[in-house]
């Protein structure tokens, strides 16, 4: 059994360092069983990261997108259950944004909760102010393609044509409780040309390049790399190769 202890030593032991700016995509069932649940693991990365460090959880939620209202308050993450420890936590700041909302815990949390941008990949973006503050991100028991948003921002940055900028307008409630209809953005796949995310093969070329740092933790795999070095190989790749982060669906 995983213990606050023993997770804390394997995150460090992967390259996670005091003081570091840290966004973590999870799957907590990953890990296997873990003493005091999904609130130790979280603990342990905190632990990790120590008190001048910042763990940044994506509690993304898509129903604003299918009309329902969203509030930043009371709206769930759908991102797990490691996710929603962090955004029920007293002391995180959540970032407006009412499908790709963050939650956010220590040095940088007032900086990254009090950010207000339309979007979703923008460069002032969570994922912009990563790149600013030589962040990592890590990922717990997932595929590249169930995880790594951060390629679209690449993408938005960068400039693809199998994607394109679509608007989403609907009910928005704020940290005070005032409710009020806002539009956000978002860069979305073209579907009529059949465009589906697939970004494992660039993945799989980071870890030849050696960005992506691998370890075992519990009974899952961990990845580790920075923010700065993912931008900066994605982007040189994908202009030799755009099909590294998406396939065409075949009828």
């Amino acid at each position: 059994m995983l213990t606050l202890e023993s997770l804390s030593s394997g995150f460090r032991d992967l390259g996670v360092q005091t003081g570091d700016t840290l966004l973590v995509h999870s799957s907590y069932k990953s890990l296997g069983e873990v003493d005091g649940g999904p609130q130790t693991v979280v603990e342990a990365l905190l632990s990790a990261l120590g008190a001048d460090g910042t763990l940044i959880m994506p509690t993304f939620n898509f129903d604003f997108n299918q009309g329902k209202p969203w509030d930043v308050r009371k709206t769930r993450s759908k991102m797990g259950a490691l996710t929603e420890v962090v955004r029920m936590d007293p002391r995180a700041k959540r970032v407006f944004h009412p499908f790709y909302s963050f939650a956010v815990l220590g040095k940088h949390a007032e900086m990254l909760g009090s950010l207000r941008y339309k979007s979703a990949y923008e460069r002032n973006s969570v994922f912009g102010k990563l790149r600013d503050l030589d962040g990592k991100i890590m990922v717990i028991g997932l595929s590249y393609n169930n995880s790594m948003t951060f390629f679209h921002h690449i993408e938005q940055m960068e400039g693809v044509d199998y994607r394109f900028l679509k608007q989403f307008t609907g009910e928005v409630t704020d940290e005070n409780g005032n409710t009020y209809t806002d539009t956000f953005e978002m860069l979305v796949r073209d579907i009529d040309k059949g465009v589906m995310t697939m970004v494992d093969p660039m993945g799989a070329l980071m870890e030849q390049a050696g960005i992506v740092k691998i370890r075992k933790i519990g009974e899952a795999e961990v990845k580790l790399m920075k923010a700065n070095e993912v931008y900066a190989f994605t982007a040189r790749e994908m202009r030799r190769d755009p099909h590294l982060l998406y396939t065409i669906k075949k009828d």
